[in-house]
Parts: structure tokens; sequence; C-alpha cells
């Protein structure tokens, strides 16, 4: 049976030859496609995508000149398709199909939509760009919107003189139009899937191109920014000679175009030689950013480059695979940014991204990796952290075990294979088995195909080692869900070998009395839990388990926190045996757990509380020394940054928060200060700011020279703790005075003060038509996200109230997950609230 949202395959294009022409001023354009079909039988009509357009008139031409009118048109909202019926029946073969459209530049950055910004002379210019991932070209111009549609594009654009245009391919034409418009035309794409179309017009600049093999790469910005471009530039140069070197291929198509857009919803998106980001993810001063702002922009601009070949020469063929695409380019990205900065390890970090994916995971909620994909709402649901993050961690896993050779022989393959094709996740499997010689596709397929992970067991059993496997769940149960689990198990006095653990479990020949890493590098989706006296053998020798294990070891502790299998003065005693820690991963995830200790105690218990943090964290910032010393480290900057406000915001430290209003008021008038320690300044004042510093704060967050230091004080305005102060950060999210790109995340914020948290979901409520109705529908469940922390008894039925009249059906999925983390985490404060007030009374 025909799903209602897929389009049949009577009708196939192969071509489109596409003239669109915006109006800046009007937010509408017009547009005409012409597009070569092969029609497989007789039909009578013709079913393809398009939604919020208006087709005026069409035919179809064969290639005799026979031509077929097109009498009338039915369009179907729900499954964003039209029907466009034929004065005759047309036999198979090839055809032309010619249509006229119309259509608005929406406000909802998605489809081809206005973005905005304010010019030196004080005037508002405006954008027509795209966003078409993953089902809106059809907003744009009518096509066949699905991903095995593959076909070439020819793309020409109709814009005022002197306004900048910018498509795929490369332009190699252009004239004057009779109205004194100029007609830009771009070269042809290669074959590629609708998704991957992109054209920006408006007043820009561009960045002289920088050549690798050949290929030319240039920042597309506003005006006046050029300065910042350098840095995204660089990226680019290494990870190309990245990708062809890894992948054995050379770039598939002419140039790189990366454009830097003020209003764009997601991060960046991987269209096909004209990548489009929001500014805060490619302009940058590498002088002002803290390391990982670099670092995020580093990993964004090297995953869309990624996605030039793993994606848009490779493509899924259905959303169902979409995972693969953005699993496959995260992970690609961290190898490539990992080589090309080492002394970041990248890896290490990467750990606090698993820790985010395996919390929601752990839930009963939670989805398998790869779940079938109906609508565009169930393609929606995809863009998460299961997808990014997990889909990510399974393939470093996979490539740990198999070795890198191995794997990177069985990309080459799969890649090859399919060149200009569609995929599905089976064919990833079969061509790395092919390469490695190993079982890939049956151990695979149960980390894709279902949901969690595994628990494992350490323990010492008849004279070696056993590892066991249950399933972690976030309520401390487990059902019998199990998996392969490719594991790296190394001993401190010995080798580290690949080990696969089976559903009943493995004993493992190592000596019981040896001290034993069973999770080598956290290169496994796993947590580890050990028996007996195993890990007072590992925390007993610190200095010989590598940081990106010492972190598995604390976040481990937290989860069995969370989860109920431990107290959470436990985990307190844990952080304490970490004092000498010199880590920055180790110390965020510190921090995190014992920041959440801090939502559970009042009074004077969370007086002794702070005070056992400044007895933890001062000692480590004088060991670091308080101000930036020449030839630190980029990642001993950045911890400085962490102990500085961990120490005035959850230890109230009356030195840290002096230090760090000096920082501030040094920095934002323009002394150099260095940016991790300017970057924690802004938030400790906020902690404990007046009218004053919000009133300096909006300024900077509207006016501060580079995008990250703009989005430092935006996002530092929740944490003001005046109700009066935060009223106005949420008016201004619902007047408009925030961007639509940024009020959500502004509001989710808002909700997670820890005072005044109550207060903004009340408002969120009250506001939430106008709200849904304002900011675009990719990001709503973003605006919610921050009701997980609201934790006492009434906020949870509160919120479940709330949203059984309030769906998210885009979103649906999060959602469900959202309000299963809130319960999990009131469950956490019901055990821990009388666990920590005892520990910090004693």
């Amino acid at each position: 049976m025909q799903d209602r949202f897929r389009l049949p395959r009577t009708v196939v294009p192969s071509r489109y030859d596409l003239t669109i022409e915006p109006d800046l001023d009007d937010a509408s354009f017009v547009g005409l496609v012409d597009v070569v079909v092969e029609v497989h039988e007789v039909v009578s009509s013709i079913v393809l995508n398009a939604i919020e357009l208006e087709i005026d008139r069409g035919w179809l031409m064969a290639e005799d000149n026979r031509r077929v009118e097109i009498v009338d048109m039915a369009f179907e909202v729900e499954t964003q398709r039209v029907q466009l019926d034929l004065s005759a029946p047309v036999e198979p073969g090839r055809w032309a199909l010619h249509l006229e459209f119309r259509g608005i530049l929406n406000d909802q950055l998605h489809g081809f939509y206005r973005s905005t910004y304010t010019d030196d002379d004080g005037k508002l210019q405006t954008i027509a760009t795209t966003q078409f991932e993953a089902a809106d070209a059809r907003r744009a111009f009518p096509c066949w919107d699905e991903p095995d549609f593959k076909a070439v594009f020819g793309v020409t654009l109709v814009v005022p003189d002197g306004v900048a245009a910018i498509s795929c391919g490369p332009e190699i034409e252009r004239g004057d139009t009779d109205d004194g418009k100029v007609c830009v035309r771009f070269a042809d794409t290669m074959s590629m899937s609708t998704y991957l179309v992109a054209f920006v017009v408006g007043r820009l600049e561009m960045s002289e191109p920088v050549e690798v093999d050949g290929v030319p790469i240039r920042v597309v910005h506003v005006p006046g920014k050029g300065h910042l471009t350098g840095f995204a530039l660089d990226a680019a140069v290494f990870s190309m000679r990245f990708f062809r070197e890894y992948y054995g291929l050379p770039y598939p198509d002419r140039k790189v175009d990366m454009i830097a857009l003020p209003d764009f919803a997601q991060g960046a998106m991987e269209n096909t030689g004209c990548i489009t980001y929001r500014e805060s993810l490619l302009l940058v001063d590498p002088e002002h950013a803290t390391q990982p702002e670099l670092e995020n922009i580093a990993d964004v601009v090297a995953h869309e480059l990624a996605h030039q070949w793993f994606g848009n020469l490779v493509t899924m063929r259905w959303w169902n695979g979409i995972w693969l695409n953005e699993a496959f380019a995260t992970f690609m990205a961290l190898l490539t940014i990992d080589a090309w900065r080492p002394d970041w390890e990248r890896w290490s970090s990467f750990a606090r991204y698993c820790t985010a994916a395996k919390e929601v995971d752990a839930l009963r909620s939670t989805r398998a990796i790869e779940y079938p994909v109906h609508s565009p709402d169930d393609t929606a649901g995809m863009f998460d952290v299961l997808t990014y993050q997990k889909g990510a961690a399974t393939l470093r896993m996979l490539d740990r075990y198999l070795g890198p050779e191995k794997f990177r022989d069985g990309i080459r393959l799969y890649l090859q294979r399919h060149a200009y094709g569609n995929t599905e996740t089976h064919d990833l499997w079969d061509a790395l088995e092919e390469a490695s010689g190993e079982p890939v596709r049956r151990i695979m397929d149960q980390w894709i195909w279902q949901g969690g992970y595994p628990l494992l067991t350490v323990g010492p059993d008849a004279g070696s080692v056993r590892i066991d496997q249950q399933r972690f769940l976030a309520d401390g149960d487990h059902d019998g869900t199990t998996w392969d689990v490719p594991l790296r198990v190394r001993q401190l006095d010995g080798d580290e070998r690949s080990v696969l653990v089976p559903a009943e479990g493995v004993l493992n020949p190592i000596d019981p009395a040896a001290a034993v890493v069973a999770n080598a590098g956290a290169s496994s989706f796993v947590r580890v839990r050990y028996q007996g006296d195993l890990l007072e053998r590992l925390t007993g020798r610190l200095h010989e388990v590598s940081a990106v294990e010492r972190y598995g070891l604390v976040d481990d502790r937290w989860a069995a926190v969370s989860s109920g299998a431990a107290a959470a003065s436990s985990f307190v005693e844990f952080a304490a045996s970490f004092a000498d820690e010199d880590d920055l991963a180790v110390w965020q995830v510190m921090l995190q757990g014992l920041g959440w200790c801090d939502r559970f105690v009042e009074g004077e218990p969370r007086e002794r509380f702070r005070a056992f943090v400044r007895g933890l964290v001062a000692p480590a910032l004088d060991r670091l020394g308080w101000e930036a010393r020449e030839g630190d480290a980029d990642l001993a900057r950045t911890l400085r940054g962490a102990l500085l406000q961990g120490l005035g915001v959850l230890g109230a430290d009356p030195n840290a928060e002096a230090a760090a209003r000096e920082f501030e008021a040094e920095a934002s008038a323009g002394t150099a200060v260095d940016p991790a320690l300017a970057a924690a300044a802004v938030n400790v004042v906020a902690a404990t700011g007046d009218e004053q510093d919000y009133e300096r704060f909006w300024d900077r967050s509207m006016g501060a020279p580079t995008p990250q230091e703009q989005l430092r004080y935006l996002y530092a305005l929740p944490l003001f703790g005046d109700p009066a102060l935060l009223d106005r950060t949420l008016q201004a999210c619902l007047s408009g005075q925030i961007r639509t790109q940024n009020a959500p995340f502004v509001l989710a914020h808002c909700t997670i003060n820890r005072d005044l948290g109550p207060r903004s979901w009340a408002f969120i409520q009250e506001h939430w038509e106008q709200l849904v109705g304002a900011f675009p529908t990719s990001l709503t469940m973003r605006m919610a996200d921050g009701v997980r922390f609201l934790t006492e008894s009434a906020e949870v039925e509160g919120a479940h109230a709330f949203f059984a009249t309030h769906p998210i059906p885009q979103a649906a999925k999060s959602l469900e997950q959202m309000l299963e983390r809130q319960r999990v985490f009131a469950a956490l404060r019901e055990r821990a609230t009388p666990d920590l007030a005892a520990h910090f009374s004693a």
C-alpha cells in the first residue's frame, strides 16, 4: 500500500532548470521550473510536493513538442502534495514539465525565508535564503522532495543590481534584464537530492577564495565582518584535505561557499557547495573567543564538509537513514579536528556529549537510532542527541573495535560503490564487514534498531575478571535487552585488547588482582560498575588512568546517583577524591553533578555545601593560577574559567566574585583579558548582578563586537536573580527584541534558573500560543526543554497537565522524553534532599 506521504514512482525527475526572482522589499518571490521527467506508465495526473506556493500555470511537453496542458490542481495540505491533472493522458517516455509559481519569504526560518540585519547607516537589510532539510524545498518550488529522487539542478537567480546571489554551483553567466535587474546563472550541480539545493540573495560580502586542489573556498557574510572569517577558512582547508585523503575521493563538486546568516534555526546546513551557518558558528575573532567556542566552530565546519561526500555524494534512500548522515558527519568532524588540534583532546570533550545522549537513552521513552519515518513530523524528531551523539559514539566504538585502517577501508568501499546513489544503513555495514572480516551487520543492527545501552558489571570471578551486562535505565530498573558489546579492556600494568561481550557476559582471562579499566579510552557507549575493590584500585592510581577514563569514572558514579543506585552524598565524597584533578573534562562532569546537588539543599546545609565546593575548587584554581600565564595550553585556560565560574556560582566565593567583576569590566572596556576568564566572569557577575549590571549586559548582548560575545551576554541574562530583571528578559523574548533563532533558548535558560524557574515557566504557559506562533516550529521544543529542571511534585504534575493539552507534534518523542526526565529528576530530588541535608548538617 502506498504511504500517503510518499510520492508515486510513475513520474521521476532527472533535471530541474529553476529560475527564482525574490522581492526583498515585499518578502515574496516568483519562479518557474522546467523539469525533465521520465514517465514510466500512462498517467492522467502528476503528483509532486508543494506547500505555501501558488502555481499559476503549467504544461507537459513531449520531445516531439506535443504539449499537454495542466487543467486542474488539487493541493493537499496535510501531505504537502499537489496533484496536477492533465488535459489528456500521456504515454511513457521523456517529457518536460513546465510550472510557473509564486510564494512568500516566510519568517519561520525554513523553506525560502527572510533574514535581516541593520547596516551601518541604520537601514534594515533583507536576505532571502533557504533551509530545505528535511522536507522544505517544496516551500520554494514544486518538486519531488524525497531524497532518492536525485536530479541535476541548473539554478538562475534574478536579483536587484548590486545584490549578491549565491547558489550551489559556481556563477557562469550574468546579464541585465529589461526591468533593470541582473540575471545570474549558475553551473549545473551534480545529481543530488532536493534538500541540498540552496540559494541566497542579499547585500553580502565575500572573502577572497582559498583553493584546495583547485576547489575555491569562500566565506560569505554581512558587510563589515570580513575580519572574522580567517579561522573558519583555516578549519575548512584542513578538513577538505583530510577528507580527500580519508575518503580516497576528490571533493565531488566545484566550489565551497560558507555563508554566515543573521537568522538560522539550526547550527548549519550542508547544501552542496553552498553551506549555510549561524553567524556564531562561522564568524569569530580567535583572540577573543574561548577554546570551546573555537572548537565548536571547527566541529561544525568539518561536519558540514564531511557531508559533501557522506550525505551529498552518497545519500540515504529515505529519512529513516538521516541518522547515518548526521552521525557519520559528527564522527568525521571529531576525527578531523582531533588531527588538526590534538592539543584540544577532542575525544575527551566528546565524552560530555555522550553523557547527554546517555541521559536520554536511559529513559523508557528513548527510541532506536533508526526507526520508521512516514511524515515530515517524524523526520523532524530525528534531529536529536540520539542521532548525532549516540550515532557518532556507536561509530567510534566500531572504529576502535575494528581498528582505524579496516574501518576507513570499509568507508572508502561504501562511498566508491554507491557514489551519486542512495543507500540503506545495511549497505554501510556490508562494506565494513567486507573490509574487516568481522560480523559488523549482526553487531551493529542491535545498536541501531533497539534503544538503550548496557551497564557492564565488572568483578572478580574464578581467578579471572567477569564482565556481565544488563540494560541501564534511569529509574534504576532493567529489562532483558542485551547487545553484543564491542569493548576495549586495559590493564594498568598490562596490555589493551578488544573484547566482544555477548548477552550472557564474558569471562576475561585477566588477573583479578590487577587494576582494570573496563572501557579503555571510554570508546564504548556503555556505563561501567565495578565490584569488589576494583574501583578502589583505579581511584588509588588515578595518575595512571587517562583523563577520558577518569571522566568515565565520575560520570558513571553520577549516573548511579541519578538512577537511585547510589546516594547523592556518595557522589560528593567521590568528587572529593579527585581534589588533585587537573583535567578540564573531569572537572566539568564533577561540577555538573555538584550543580544538581546545589538544587537540593537549602539554608544552613546549602551554606556548608558551598563551603565544601570552595574547599574543593579553590585549591585547584590556586594551583593553576587565577590569571592566564604565558604558554598556557588552551585547555588549561578553559579549565581556569570553569573553576572560576564553579567557585563563584556554586561556591558563592567572594574572592571569585570580585575577580570576576574585575575581569568582566576590563574585557567589556576593551582591555585584553583571557577569553576563558572573560566568559566565566560574565556568568558569575550575572548570578549576583543588579539592575545596573543588567543594563550593561543587555547592551552587550545586542552590540558586542563578535557573535560569540553577544551570545555570552544574552544567555547570561536568565541568570540574574531579581524577579523584575527576569521578567524583562521574558518580555524581550515575547516582544521580538531577541531574534527568534535565539529566544527559545533564552526562555529555556530562564526556566533553568534555580530560584526563578517556576516564574519563567508560568510566563511561558501564559503566552504559549503567541510564542509558538512567533518562533520557528523546529525550535518550539527548545523553548520547553528547561521544564525538566522543575522537580517539585506540583511542578511535575502541572507540566504533564499542560502538555496534555498543548502537544508539540513535530517533537512528540522529544517532549515525551523531557517529561520522563523531569520525573526522574523529581525522584532524585526526593532521595537527595534528606540525604544531602543530613550529610551537610553533620
